[in-house]
């Protein structure tokens, strides 16, 4: 439809003419619908084709004198798909999606502990209904500060590990039982929490350890002992064995790797499917000289025992997507120069980082419970799916009090979703979408993206803004696809809430600090 202001009126009839035309010179418009013309001209061409000149003299005046005489947009038909047109000058960059680049988005949906409430307040909340929500799939066995620790599974390292009175399985099951019930996939880390890490003190508890530790499986696995029959892929062997919390003094890395290796035989031998790996190291391990020289010695050790390595799973707690790559790029290249190339790469703790434990700053809640943070943890989730990472367990589920805000969950302790939250269910959502798409733009320093299309051809792109202001953005597509509806979920400090759209120009504004999920049909 035509709109402007120009009027026009044409009375036509059996015993009338042409009668009048009238023009008026408001806003230089013209409020006549095409088709309403053409109907126009057939009657008037039944009626006397002498006067069809006159009528289109009149109508060419009209078109002229509106200034779109020459220039009437086209409709696309059904048969031509033509996308919107993207007027770039008023975009900071235009976004360009093109083809299937043969590469998946991994379903990276891991969280460390939960859903059963974290902390001794009885109103934190159980998370089970707020984990389906948001797409959980995963839940490493991680500082739940007691449950599935080996230092309270098995707590006496003297006494016969073949024996079901050594062990101590009452509150690791139920905790177990919480997993397994909400329809979660547990992530079996072998080890202990932050508050009760113990090494073995000798040779003989490492022995010990590791017959106890086959028992412990077989329980959660084969039903030993009144025990479980689940069918998880990943046992994780240790927690930050370079980190001294874990792995105190005077226990020395060659007492780990001797552990990591006695473990990780004793498991393939007796769970030949499950996938065993470690040492989940912390960000020193890629970041720092001593650090890359412990993770250098470890990957010796295996190599020189042929010991299995199915993963390698490491830890960060950083603001900068990039040195999560950097991180990523760094393991591949040296599992890959010693041989482990088909050992894959999990990153089995990851978050902000906000310096200090306790810090409620303006700062610290930005990270840890704003859109900064959501920002920050989006790009580095897309960053891991453009760098060989196959699984994540993001630290972590549930604050354990509600008066420590700036803890390292994506809820709070009475279970009310932090911004973080709401951008790992946007991650949730654009797995549906598993097929990687090629993506052309300049390049922005505070934007980071991501492109899948699921079987019906239906495009989802993901992006994080993590600068201090707003990007307006444009987007096309390189096979000129025509597009019916742009849906638009975004993750920003303007709500508590993910707020949805539909969109009618592909052009749009980034919020600072943001997180915004596009669907194409």
């Amino acid at each position: 439809m035509l709109s402007a202001n120009y009027t026009i009126s044409v009375e036509v009839g059996i015993d009338k003419t042409l009668s009048d035309v009238s023009m008026s010179d408001e806003g230089y418009g013209f409020s006549a619908d095409l088709t309403d013309c053409y109907k126009l001209l057939c009657n008037y061409l039944a009626l006397n084709s002498m006067r069809l000149t006159l009528f289109i003299s009149i109508i060419a005046v009209v078109l002229v004198l509106s200034g779109i005489g020459c220039n009437v947009p086209t409709v696309p038909s059904q048969q031509s798909a033509s996308p919107p047109v993207i007027e770039t000058a008023s975009t900071d960059l235009t976004i360009t999606i093109g083809s299937l680049n043969n590469l998946v988005i991994e379903p990276l949906l891991g969280v460390n502990i939960g859903p059963i409430p974290s902390g001794t307040d009885p109103r934190n909340a159980d998370l089970t209904t707020a984990y389906k929500e948001i797409g959980v799939t995963l839940i490493r066995t991680h500082d739940y500060y007691g449950a599935l620790d080996m230092s309270l599974l098995y707590p006496d390292r003297t006494k016969d590990p073949s024996d079901p009175r050594s062990y101590n399985f009452a509150s690791s099951d139920e905790t177990w039982k919480a997993i397994i019930d909400g329809g979660f996939e547990p992530y079996f880390r072998l080890g202990d929490s932050w508050n009760d890490a113990k090494p073995p003190a000798n040779a003989l508890e490492r022995s010990n350890w590791v017959k106890a530790a086959i028992e412990v499986l077989r329980h959660y696995r084969t039903g030993r002992w009144n025990g479980f029959n689940t069918s998880f892929r990943y046992v994780e062997i240790w927690n930050e064995p370079d980190n001294q919390q874990f792995w105190s003094k005077p226990h020395t890395p060659l007492e780990y790797f001797q552990l990591y290796h006695e473990a990780a035989v004793a498991i393939k031998q007796q769970f030949p499917g499950v996938m065993v790996g470690g040492p989940a190291v912390t960000q020193a391990a890629a970041m720092t000289p001593q650090g890359k020289k412990w993770t250098q010695d470890f990957l010796d050790f295996v190599r020189q025992k042929n010991a299995p390595l199915d993963f390698f799973s490491w830890h960060m707690y950083s603001n900068s997507p990039q040195e999560y790559a950097e991180a990523a790029n760094f393991y591949r290249s040296l599992l890959d120069a010693r041989g482990f190339t088909q050992t894959t790469i999990h990153i089995t703790e990851w978050n902000t980082d906000i310096k200090r434990g306790a810090d409620d700053s303006p700062e610290a809640l930005a990270l840890r419970t704003g859109s900064r943070g959501a920002a920050i943890l989006t790009a580095a989730w897309i960053e891991l799916q453009h760098n060989d990472v196959e699984v994540s367990t993001i630290y972590r589920g549930p604050d354990p009090d509600i008066k420590a805000p700036t803890f390292y969950g994506l809820f709070y302790a009475d279970g009310r979703p932090k911004r973080s939250a709401l951008a790992f269910s946007l991650w949730s959502k654009m797995t549906l979408y598993p097929q990687q798409v090629s993506i052309s733009a300049p390049s922005y320093p505070s934007l980071w993206m991501l492109a899948g299309q699921n079987d019906a051809g239906n495009v989802a792109l993901i992006i994080a803004n993590t600068g201090d202001k707003p990007v307006s953005v444009g987007i096309s597509f390189a096979d000129q696809r025509r597009i019916n509806k742009i849906s638009l979920y975004r993750v920003s400090d303007a709500s508590d809430e993910i707020q949805t759209s539909t969109l009618n120009s592909p052009i749009f504004e980034l919020d600072a600090y943001s997180v915004q999920l596009m669907t194409f049909e």
